[in-house]
């Protein structure tokens, strides 16, 4: 069975590092792909179902000088949300940065004054300039700077061109060039002990300054992690006692007292509460919960007190799930990214050959009077251009859009879903349980010949009882309202967009659309409507027929939701035009695309009638969203340019669709087309910034107008750049949601298609 392993990785710096461990990683026997998030500096490896073993994961990245880890199960749970790992990892920082602080100024004012503190003599400053050489090797071997180095020796080693390297050489070549000066050449035109020493010291004011922005993007997950409770109450041995999450199993009965966070899912064995599940699944007000009633880890009980039995823990509840998915959307990849990640990986060589070529070139056209003017321009190549802007470019807007996402109801399954929803100007939606509730009730129930109701009733809620079609769930419904304790069906089959067959109690039953039972043989069925005649617009008529002839008819009302139309008005604001498919009779789907304001409507779609329609439409040159409920829908989802799919919190992790979005609200639909075209504004804006900054900085460094010192300040500067441009992304999405908010056009009367 394919399953996917969770690794925490170490000592990646930049794009570069990330290609080299997703290409160990995919080297892997049975590994099916691997994606590499440099942001959470994890990476998820899926199996293709054949048995991968997880110790030659971790020994084919450390053999490739990066050191990795398995997460266990707790750690997984909420992937990025380990805050205590990244307050580590600030806590190093920050000590580093404190270091390199107190090591460089003295560095700098020993190089700055020791013309005026020291005689001007020969000794006397060669004495200084090896006061600043103990001072810069203390830097070197500190905290501060030991971790750079042995990176940048490290990558050297095993061949693994990355940042460290160039600011390894850089440094290298600073301190020879001193070494040299001082005590051999007796030239100061080649110490550049201050420029290594800058070097360093504004690496680690870099570093700090992207761990502070990395944990602003992660906020998301940490505000995930922040609803589930650490510790819960657990009725063991007929005592309650507290205990660590952590430690909770499944079929434990938990005790959860109001205004508590629940857990874990569970099953509700004792009392009753109003549950607070806005996180999972939208819902603004609370949720009554009673005996038998499923509950999900994460969500608050406001009122009341319940006991429950564990289902699901950890990375299985649904919370995690969650989490996994975003986690999973993080460490993919758009096509922009893929082409940023294959650029980095070539540029460390790059910039390597174009400092070579700067130190001879300089050579060749001053002679060797200017050895020490070309080795400073040298270094100042190898200094400004580290790809780290360039790898943190698209990664850190992603990681950022799909944090913000998750806490809007919306699940980016994948990075490319997120790229290709930018660019959709077309959003097909399935009617039931989309822009309508799904939540049907049965209207009335017309038996014919030998039946009465009851028995018709009784009959189609036995055969449908195993369907989780929304008019299936309501047929059961009115079953089990009514008392009636169903037969067990001894076959059963469903038809995708048709309905269900059944054999119950000796006798063969066929339930769903009129046309479904006219394809099964039931060559009455359409003239059995006649008898429906006091069915209204919005009634959907389901056919019952019992040994090959039909018993009857049931009829269902489905009301639309209170913000379809709101969410077609924003998106037509958006220049996104929408259809409306569904497998519902003319009639109803009408009406329905009226009271929402969509003019194209097919109806009695099966699903291969959506799949084809979907197909034409791509074929004519437009790309393409479905909407769907994730079931009867997934063929149509799986074509569409990108499939939106309606979940609960429960199944929204198994769902086949690019997007889940968690609840009810087709409001989420035009919010993620704005925040993928935001998200994908800012990709553009940081790659230009990334691919500019190197452009105008190197030839600059090359012609000696870039000190190496100013040379590793701009390079800090262009990663703290583009971190802090995504960042704006939460502002830029209020602004185009501001800027869709249009007076409604004016409506047309829908154009119906039957198929």
């Amino acid at each position: 069975m394919p399953q996917s392993i969770q690794l925490r990785i170490s000592g990646m710096t930049c794009g570069a590092c990330v290609r080299r461990v997703e290409d160990a990683l995919r080297s892997v026997t049975g590994v099916a792909d691997a994606g590499v998030q440099l942001m959470s500096e994890s990476a998820i490896v899926a199996t293709g179902g054949a048995a991968v073993s997880k110790d030659a994961l971790v020994q084919a990245v450390r053999a490739i000088g990066y050191d990795a880890e398995v997460m266990s199960g707790a750690d997984t749970a909420i992937p990025g949300a380990d805050e205590s790992a990244h307050r580590e990892r600030q806590r190093r920082d920050r000590q580093a940065l404190i270091q390199a602080i107190g090591l460089v100024l003295p560095i700098l004012a020993v190089d700055h004054f020791r013309h005026v503190l020291w005689s001007h003599n020969t000794g006397s400053q060669t004495a200084a300039i090896l006061l600043e050489l103990v001072l810069l090797l203390m830097l070197a071997f500190s905290p501060a700077g030991a971790p750079i180095l042995v990176g940048g020796l490290r990558a050297l080693f095993f061949r693994t061109p990355n940042m460290d390297l160039l600011i390894t050489m850089g440094f290298s070549v600073a301190t020879l060039s001193s070494v040299y000066g001082a005590f051999i050449a007796r030239d100061e035109a080649f110490v550049h002990v201050h420029a290594a020493a800058m070097i360093l010291g504004l690496v680690c004011v870099g570093r700090y300054l992207e761990t502070r922005a990395r944990g602003r993007a992660a906020s998301a997950m940490k505000a995930l992690a922040r609803h589930a409770p650490r510790t819960a109450l657990v009725k063991r041995d007929g005592q309650v006692v507290s205990t660590r999450v952590e430690d909770i199993a499944i079929d434990d009965i938990i005790v959860v007292p109001v205004h508590n966070a629940i857990p874990a899912d569970g099953v509700i064995v004792e009392g009753g509460a109003a549950v607070d599940e806005a996180l999972m699944t939208g819902e603004p007000f609370p949720v009554n919960r009673t005996q038998g009633d499923t509950v999900l880890g994460g969500t608050l009980v406001v009122e009341g007190q319940i006991s429950f039995r564990v289902t699901a823990t950890g990375a299985q509840a649904a919370v995690g799930r969650i989490a996994q998915l975003v986690a999973r959307a993080q460490g993919s990849k758009t096509k922009m990214q893929r082409t940023a990640d294959r650029v980095a990986a070539v540029f460390t060589p790059i910039v390597i050959a174009a400092a070579t070529i700067t130190f001879v070139g300089w050579l060749s056209l001053y002679g060797r009077d200017s050895m020490a003017a070309a080795a400073r321009a040298a270094i100042a190549v190898l200094v400004v251009a580290c790809p780290c802007a360039l790898g943190l470019a698209t990664p850190v807007v992603i990681s950022v859009a799909s944090s913000m996402a998750a806490l809007r109801g919306i699940l980016v399954r994948d990075a490319g879903m997120l790229e290709a929803m930018a660019g959709i100007d077309l959003v097909i939606w399935d009617k039931t349980g989309t822009l309508t509730s799904g939540k049907h009730s049965v209207h009335w129930i017309k038996p014919l010949a030998s039946y009465n109701e009851a028995q018709l009733l009784a009959l189609a809620a036995a055969a449908e009882q195993f369907s989780t079609h929304p008019i299936a769930r309501a047929i059961e419904t009115r079953a089990r309202r009514d008392s009636m304790d169903l037969a067990i069906p001894s076959a059963f089959n469903i038809v995708l967009g048709g309905g269900v067959t059944a054999r119950v109690e000796e006798h063969d039953l066929v339930i769903g659309s009129l046309a479904f039972l006219e394809g099964q043989g039931i060559a009455d069925a359409r003239i059995v409507v006649k008898h429906g005649t006091d069915a209204g617009p919005r009634d959907t008529l389901v056919g019952v027929a019992v040994d090959g002839m039909m018993a009857g008819l049931i009829s269902l009302s489905d009301a639309t939701r209170p913000s379809s139309a709101q969410a077609v008005k924003t998106l037509k604001s958006l220049g996104i035009e929408s259809e409306l498919l569904t497998g519902d009779v003319a009639d109803v789907a009408g009406v329905v695309a009226a009271e929402v304001g969509i003019k194209r409507v097919s109806a009695a779609c099966s699903p291969a009638d959506k799949v084809a329609r979907i197909a034409k439409a791509r074929q004519e040159g437009r790309r393409v969203a479905m909407v769907g409920d994730g079931v009867n829908d997934a063929a149509a989802l799986a074509a569409a340019d990108v499939g939106i799919a309606f979940g609960s919190g429960t199944d929204v992790a198994s769902v086949a669709a690019g997007i889940n979005l968690i609840g009810s609200a087709p409001g989420a639909v035009p919010d993620a087309v704005k925040l993928s075209r935001a998200s994908l504004r800012l990709i553009r804006e940081n790659l230009f910034w990334a691919f500019a900054y190197n452009v105008i900085m190197i030839p600059f460094a090359a012609m000696g107008r870039l000190p190496p010192s100013l040379a590793a300040g701009a390079m800090m500067l262009s990663s703290l750049t583009v971190v802090l441009n995504a960042l704006r992304l939460g502002r830029l999405w209020r602004k185009q949601s501001r800027t869709t908010q249009r007076p409604e056009a004016n409506r047309t009367e829908p154009r119906v298609e039957a198929q």
